[in-house]
């Protein structure tokens, strides 16, 4: 699974993490285990580790008691299970340095992973007094006095235990969600948004009234009212994506409705989508979904789809 970072990432994962799926399942997440729930983008310096809502674990927040993030342990163990990762789709597990769990699950698009769902800062079964006594080795490394050692245990030793196969659970929960997220993320690139530019809320409108016709950067920019250059600013700034790339998400999303129907010939819904080869349709279909459109549709439709190319 391919790791990049782009402004088209970035603006993705701010949208998927202000869209209402992502809101109310995090807070029926928390609600149902008790735990955190986190978005990060891909290169984790880009975003905010913890929102501004005082969720954090108190012994993580007390580590770092002048700042809005994520503690720097807490971040290293969270960087090494994304380099352990290792292009795996399904959830990562391990521990940081206070010996809670913590875990990651890529967000995927279009065979790229764009940001990490992540969750845990809990003890997993029963605490071992070894491991405050290896924390408190490192405190004092790091300069901690008496009195903030005590203050620190308190809390370490307040942190919320579960069963491991509970949290196995909750990874399950988690993994379910980021395949939701993944299948939304294409969605929500071609969706109107609030407050952008009435000029981009026309092209999108032109667009998806002339998906099977040959669109070109001069006609959309016309029933945009602008001319080409300007608009090819305004609509990336306001969209993440260039015109062509729009349009051919767009495309691939049409297509992705016409191929749950069993009947429909591959090479029939490309056409039908405005593509005007089928090599060039898969291409375009695997880029933006991550697998090639008869796959696709074996993976949706299982043993009732009855299909040619």
């Amino acid at each position: 699974m391919k790791l990049i970072v782009t402004s088209q990432d970035w603006k993705l994962v701010e949208a998927l993490h202000s869209s209402e799926l992502c809101r109310s399942y995090e807070d029926a997440f928390r609600r149902a285990t008790g735990l955190a729930l986190f978005f990060r983008l891909a290169h984790t310096d880009q975003i905010d580790l913890v929102d501004k809502r005082d969720e954090q674990n108190s012994f993580c927040k007390e580590l770092n008691p002048c700042s809005d993030r994520v503690c720097t342990e807490c971040q290293k163990a969270h960087d090494g299970l994304r380099a352990k990762q290792g292009g795996n789709e399904h959830a990562c597990r391990g521990f940081c340095l206070a010996r809670m769990i913590v875990t990651t699950v890529p967000v995927c698009c279009g065979g790229t992973t764009i940001g990490w769902l992540w969750t845990g800062r809990v003890f997993i079964e029963e605490r071992s007094k070894h491991s405050w006594r290896n924390m408190v080795s490192f405190l004092k490394e790091t300069g901690r006095c008496q009195d903030e050692i005590q203050s620190l245990q308190k809390l370490w030793e307040a942190t919320p235990e579960i069963t491991d196969k509970k949290y196995k659970s909750v990874v399950v929960l988690l993994e379910a969600f980021a395949k939701q997220l993944s299948k939304a993320a294409n969605r929500l690139i071609i969706e109107s948004r609030p407050q952008e530019p009435d000029s981009v809320t026309k092209a999108r409108r032109y667009i998806r009234e002339n998906l099977g016709d040959r669109l070109t950067l001069e006609e959309v920019a016309t029933h945009a009212g602008l001319s080409p250059h300007h608009f090819c600013k305004v609509f990336r700034r306001a969209v993440g994506v260039n015109l062509i790339d729009f349009i051919n998400r767009s495309r691939v999303e049409h297509a992705r409705q016409m191929l749950l129907k069993a009947d429909a010939r591959v090479s029939e819904v490309a056409f039908e989508v405005g593509y005007r080869s089928l090599s060039q349709f898969n291409r375009s279909f695997r880029t933006v979904t991550g697998e090639s459109p008869t796959e696709y549709r074996r993976r949706i439709l299982k043993p009732d789809a009855r299909h040619s190319a």
